[in-house]
């Protein structure tokens, strides 16, 4: 019985102060609910990365994401920065030929409104392997099923923790 009445202090003071589990709750995060327009900012805004968040991130909140020349003065401003796609060789045969690649993507997302900063997620990063087998054509068609993975996981973290705001 105080094993529960203990489990149970414990649940209401965490609930009490605010604590919460990542993407529980009834909040929409970084982004308020009343906003009206997002805009989208990217080095590289015709990249395979910036089209698949584009397209999630409206899907998630149901706002239209509008160019900075098109905004209003009051939009929210998601700035995808350090955006990087490497592969890199992680694993060698006995004669020090590169069997397989590392894929990684990695960024940090910054969220402005009114000139104001109001987030600024850690890096977000994701990465995959790639085996060397078969010929550079079968290698370059495997990185990209692989890139392209990645960077539905990469989004799919990086909405997480826009509606977290963690």
């Amino acid at each position: 019985m105080r094993g529960l009445f203990a489990v149970l202090m414990l649940v209401l003071g965490l609930s009490a102060c605010g604590y919460h589990l990542v993407g529980q709750g009834d909040s929409s995060g970084v982004i308020s609910k009343d906003v009206t327009q997002v805009v989208l900012v990217a080095a590289d805004q015709r990249g395979k990365l910036f089209s698949v968040f584009r397209k999630k991130l409206a899907r998630s909140y149901d706002v239209p994401i509008v160019r900075a020349s098109e905004a209003m003065p009051d939009a929210v401003e998601i700035r995808m920065e350090n955006m990087a796609e490497t592969m890199t060789a992680s694993a060698f045969d006995s004669s020090g030929i590169a069997n397989q690649y590392r894929v990684s993507i990695s960024g940090v997302l910054r969220v402005v409104q009114s000139g104001k900063e109001l987030w600024v997620s850690e890096a977000i990063s994701v990465s995959g392997d790639v085996f060397a087998t078969g010929g550079t054509v079968a290698i370059e068609a495997q990185k990209e099923r692989v890139l392209q993975d990645l960077r539905d996981e990469w989004v799919q973290k990086a909405l997480g923790r826009l509606r977290s705001g963690f």
